[in-house]
């Protein structure tokens, strides 16, 4: 059954620098990192939106592409992005960079929802672009974006977060893609 009320926005919008190549446009087995990313989140929510840049590039995809709001490159100004197009309450968020992402993640993070923020956690990593943000949020953001604090850990100690600990059999999932030398680890878990 597909989530209708909260919205999944996949984040797309960084420069690849470590990577060496656009990642999310990175192809393993014939499919890209973000046609991934966004073949599960169709799989659980009714709306789900591209968050990028540049949109042109995830035209095929054939979801809807929300462009930035501010010209900085940050993660926080993709949330801060979602946030304020988002129509409902929540939005779901998720990084472009998750080969691995599973739709029992996502569900368990929903499970687990607690507002204002819950963010999926794994042993030593708080995964702050995989979980749901509340628009109760937004007024602070906005004053982070205003002060080009782009810092989204320094962000969310301003509430009383929920860090959901992943159950052992899904951490892999929250696996992100940021140097080729990771690549081995990735295809070894799609096996």
């Amino acid at each position: 059954m597909l989530h209708k009320e909260i919205p999944c926005y996949i984040l797309a919008g960084g420069k690849s620098r470590r990577f060496g190549e656009d990642k999310l446009l990175y192809k393993i087995n014939g499919k890209s990192v973000i046609e991934r990313v966004a073949e599960t989140a169709k799989g659980v929510f009714k709306d789900v939106y591209i968050v990028a840049k540049d949109g042109e590039k995830f035209s095929f995809l054939n979801l809807p592409v929300i462009k930035d709001i501010k010209k900085e490159q940050a993660s926080i100004i993709g949330l801060y992005t979602a946030l304020v197009h988002s129509k409902g309450e929540e939005c779901f968020i998720l990084s472009g960079d998750l080969p691995l992402i599973s739709e029992e993640t996502i569900r368990f993070i929903l499970k687990n929802y607690n507002p204002p923020i819950t963010l999926a956690k794994t042993e030593d990593k708080i995964h702050t672009l995989i979980g749901i943000y509340s628009k109760e949020v937004l007024n602070k953001l906005e004053e982070f974006v205003k002060e080009k604090n782009f810092k989204i850990y320094e962000f969310i100690k301003n509430f009383n977060y929920k860090a959901v600990e992943l159950p052992a059999e899904l951490r892999k999932t929250v696996i992100n893609l940021n140097k080729k030398d990771e690549l081995e680890e990735v295809i070894m878990h799609l096996k």
